[in-house]
Parts: structure tokens; sequence; C-alpha cells
């Protein structure tokens, strides 16, 4: 699936179900030791605080994930993956993997721009 360079030992819907579950509650941890629930009136933390709290973790979570995956697309470039690798790990085009990541790959060679910023999708 995902090409000649690895072999998933899970099926897509098994990695899914597991990956979301092992977020959720990195989510869960990340938030309990981080923020602080406004409680109500009578000292009450609501299902509202809990659920917004959740929420604003995975907007971090989210952005650590996409300096992880650029830092990692710029690994597979310093071990000589290009762009048609890059997309079929992602499950898009090189020409998707070369949109997201344009000066990743600057010349024949593949070696990665170390001052390029991440894209947000």
């Amino acid at each position: 699936m995902p090409g000649k360079h690895f072999s998933l030992r899970a099926t897509e819907e098994e990695i899914a179900e597991l990956t979301s579950g092992a977020l959720d509650d990195v989510v869960r941890r990340l938030a309990t030791h981080t923020l602080d629930p406004r409680p109500t009136d009578d000292g009450q933390v609501t299902a509202q605080s809990q659920a917004l709290m959740r929420l604003y973790m995975i907007l971090q979570l989210r952005g650590a994930l996409d300096r992880l995956e650029y830092q990692a697309a710029q690994e597979a470039v310093a071990a000589g993956a290009g762009y048609p690798q890059l997309g079929r790990v992602l499950n898009i085009t090189r020409q998707g993997a070369r949109n997201r990541w344009p000066d990743l790959i600057t010349h024949p060679s593949h070696t990665a721009t170390p001052s390029n910023p991440p894209r947000s999708p």
C-alpha cells in the first residue's frame, strides 16, 4: 500500500482505530496537565469546559503533527526520498507532495532546505 519501503502489519482500519484511541488518550492527558477548567459557581466542571479543553488540545496537537510531518519529510528527503515516495506514503500524487512542500527538494541530490517552514494544510 504505502510503497516498497514498508508494509502494513495491520489494516488501515485497525491503524485508524489504534491511532484515534492513542491520540484521544494523549489529548485528555495533556488537557488535564496543562489546562484549568473554569468551574461553575458551585465548583463543578461542566461537560462544556471539558469538551472545549479537549478541542483546544486537539488544535495544539494538529500544529505539532504538522511540524512533525515536515520534519519526517525532511528526514526522508535527506535519506534519498523524492516527491513520488512522499506522495505515495501520504496517499497523494507526486505533484500534491510538491505543492505541500514546494522547496523541500531543491535539486537532484535531494538536499532539504532546513529554513523552509512547514505549510499549513
